[in-house]
C-alpha cells in the first residue's frame, strides 16, 4: 500500500483538499509572496557591513524557510496532535481501529493525513524561496539541503506530536499544544553553548544552512564586535563534536531526526488499534532501548576535554564532576522511563489473573529490575566513557564513580516503587499524588538540609541523593563505612515498598473457588 492509496490519507485528502479551500489557500500564500518579493527585492533590509540582518534575494529565502518551518512545525504539529485525539471527542475512532488497515498503515495514515493542507501550504511558497535563491546567488546544494532537513525535521516533530495525540484525553488537548509550541521552542535554542558540543534540534536550523556556500567548518572572524581594535575570531556554529572528531551539523540533524521517527512511529503503531486503557508507549525491553540511545547521544556529544561553562564562568571540569552532571541529566529520563513502566490496578489485575503474560515473580518488584539494569547499564557505559576521554590530569576515582552509580541505581528504583505502589492503591488518581507526595518531599528534605548545611555528610544521603554529587576522593577515603550504610539505607526503604507493594497485590490476587461455591453450581 503507498501513501497515495492509504485510506486515512484518502479520507483527509477529500475533507481538506477541497478545491474552494485549496484555491483560497494558494491565493493567500500568492499575495503574501508578491508583497515579500516587492519588499526585499526593492532594498527591504539591506546588508551592511555593521549589521547581519539579511536583505535582498538572501533576505527573502530566509524569509520564507522561516515561515514555511514555522507551518510545518507549528502547524502540522497541532494537525498532528488533533489527529487521534479529536476522532475521540466524536467517538469514531472505535471504528478506525476495527478496520482492516494494519496498525502500521493507520499510523503512517495519521501522520500524513491531517496535515494535508499544511503541506499544501507548504508547497505553495515555494516559488517565492525559488526567486530567493535566484536573485540572492545561494548554493543550490545547500538550498536542497535545507530543505531536506526542515521536510524531515518537521515529520520527525509531527511524529512526536503523533504519539502525544494517542494518550491524550478528553479536554486536555489545549495543555498538549501548550507543551508542544514549548517544547518547539526550546528545541530552536542551540545546545552547543553549553557542555553538549551538537547545535540546535529543530528544523529551523534550515533558515541558517541555505545562506552557506561551504562545508568549510573553520572559525570565522567578523568585524561586528572588536577586541582590542581586531575583528574577533568565533567558532563555527555548524561544528559538532562526536566524541571529540569533528562533525557538520547538517550530517547529525538527518541522522537524529530519522532515529527519532523509527522509534516514534513505531510506539503509535503498537497501540493505536489497542483499547486505551491497556496502552503501553513501549515494552519494557524498548522502553530500556529508548534509554540507552538517549544516553548515546548525550555521551557522543558531551565536551569531555572543553571548559565547564556555566554561570559562574568557565572552569575545568574535573571527570567525577563530568560523572555528577551526566547523573543529573538522567534523572528526568529515568523518571520517564520509570513511569512508561509503571502498571495500575487493571493493568495488574489481568496479569494476575493471566490474560497478559509475565513472570509472576516480578509483579512484586516491578519497575525495580528494568530500572536498576537500566541504571547500572548506563553508569557502566558512563564510566567507560569518561575512563576513555577524561584528562588525566584531573581529580578521578573509579571506586567512587562505581559507588555513584550503584547508588543512583538504587535511589532510583527505590521512589520508582514507590509509585508504583502508589499506583496500586484505591483512589481516584492515585498516581499524580504519589508524584505529588515525592515533590513535596524532595522539597521540604532540600530545605532543612540546606538550612543545617549538611550537603556533604553521607548520611543525608539516606534522605536525599544531593551529596553523591558532591562526593569526591576526599570525602569517600574520610568516611568511607558511612556512604555505605547510607546506600544500606536507601536499599532497605526499597525493600518496605516492595512489602508493601506485595500487600496491594495479594489484594488483586483471584481467590480461590470455595466449595460451597461448586456445590451450588453443580446444583444449579
Amino acid at each position: 500500500m503507498s501513501l497515495f492509496t492509504n485510506p486515512e490519507i484518502v479520507r483527509n485528502a477529500r475533507i481538506q483538499l477541497r478545491p474552494k479551500r485549496m484555491i483560497s489557500a494558494a491565493a493567500l500564500c500568492a499575495a503574501l509572496e508578491v508583497a515579500l518579493i516587492y519588499f526585499f527585492l526593492r532594498g527591504g533590509f539591506a546588508v551592511d557591513s555593521t549589521t547581519t540582518v539579511y536583505g535582498g534575494g538572501q533576505g527573502l529565502l530566509r524569509t520564507i524557510l522561516w515561515i514555511q518551518a514555522a507551518v510545518l512545525v507549528i502547524g502540522g504539529g497541532i494537525a498532528s496532535i488533533h489527529a487521534i485525539q479529536r476522532e475521540k471527542d466524536q467517538n469514531t475512532f472505535d471504528f478506525q481501529r476495527l478496520t482492516r488497515l494494519s496498525p502500521l498503515g493507520l499510523a503512517i495514515g495519521k501522520l500524513f493525513g491531517p496535515p494535508l493542507m499544511v503541506y499544501f501550504v507548504f508547497v505553495c511558497l515555494l516559488p517565492a524561496a525559488i526567486v530567493g535563491a535566484v536573485a540572492g546567488g545561494a548554493s543550490w546544494e545547500f538550498v536542497l539541503a535545507a530543505y531536506f532537513i526542515l521536510v524531515l525535521g518537521a515529520i520527525a516533530y509531527m511524529a512526536f506530536a503523533l504519539v502525544i495525540s494517542l494518550f491524550l484525553q478528553r479536554g486536555t488537548a489545549t495543555w498538549a499544544i501548550l507543551f508542544y509550541l514549548l517544547l518547539v521552542f526550546l528545541a530552536a535554542q542551540s545546545v552547543g553553548t553549553t557542555n553538549v558540543s551538537m547545535g540546535t534540534v529543530s528544523p529551523f536550523f534550515a533558515t541558517e544552512l541555505a545562506q552557506q556556500s561551504t562545508w568549510n567548518l573553520a572559525p570565522t572572524a567578523t568585524n561586528l564586535f572588536l577586541r582590542n581594535g581586531m575583528p574577533l575570531t568565533i567558532p563555527n556554529h555548524f561544528e559538532d563534536l562526536f566524541f571529540g572528531g569533528v562533525v557538520h551539523h547538517a550530517v547529525v540533524l538527518p541522522i537524529l531526526f530519522l532515529t527519532l521517527i523509527a522509534w516514534f512511529i513505531p510506539a503509535v503503531a503498537r497501540n493505536i488499534k489497542r483499547d486505551p486503557t491497556s496502552y503501553e508507549l513501549y515494552t519494557p525491553p524498548q522502553a530500556l532501548a529508548f534509554l540507552c540511545y538517549l544516553n548515546f547521544i548525550l555521551f557522543a556529544f558531551f565536551q569531555w576535554r572543553r571548559p565547564f561553562v556555566s554561570f559562574l564562568g568557565a572552569r575545568s571540569l574535573s571527570a567525577l564532576g563530568a560523572q555528577s552532571m551526566l547523573l543529573t541529566v538522567n534523572i528526568v529520563p529515568f523518571f520517564i522511563f520509570g513511569l512508561i513502566l509503571l502498571r495500575n490496578r487493571n493493568r495488574m489485575r489481568r496479569r494476575l489473573h493471566g490474560i497478559e503474560a509475565g513472570p509472576a515473580s516480578l509483579e512484586s518488584i516491578w519497575p525495580a529490575p528494568y530500572i536498576f539494569l537500566g541504571a547500572i547499564l548506563i553508569g557502566a557505559a558512563m564510566v567507560g566513557v569518561i575512563q576513555w576521554k577524561r584528562n588525566p590530569a584531573l581529580e578521578w576515582s573509579l571506586a567512587v564513580a562505581i559507588f555513584r552509580v550503584i547508588y543512583f541505581a538504587v535511589w532510583i528504583s527505590c521512589d520508582l516503587l514507590f509509585l508504583q505502589w502508589m499506583n496500586l492503591r484505591r483512589g481516584r488518581h492515585p498516581l499524580p499524588l504519589g508524584v505529588l507526595y515525592l515533590i513535596v518531599y524532595y522539597v521540604c528534605a532540600g530545605l532543612v538540609v540546606g538550612a543545617l548545611h549538611l550537603t556533604q555528610n553521607p548520611f543525608t544521603a539516606i534522605f536525599l541523593p544531593t551529596p553523591l554529587w558532591e562526593l569526591n576522593t576526599t570525602l569517600w577515603s574520610a568516611r568511607p563505612a558511612e556512604w555505605i550504610v547510607a546506600l544500606l539505607a536507601v536499599a532497605a526503604m526499597a525493600i518496605v515498598f516492595i512489602f508493601l507493594q506485595r500487600q496491594q497485590i495479594a489484594q488483586l490476587q483471584p481467590r480461590p473457588i470455595e466449595a460451597r461455591d461448586i456445590a451450588s453450581a453443580s446444583a444449579v
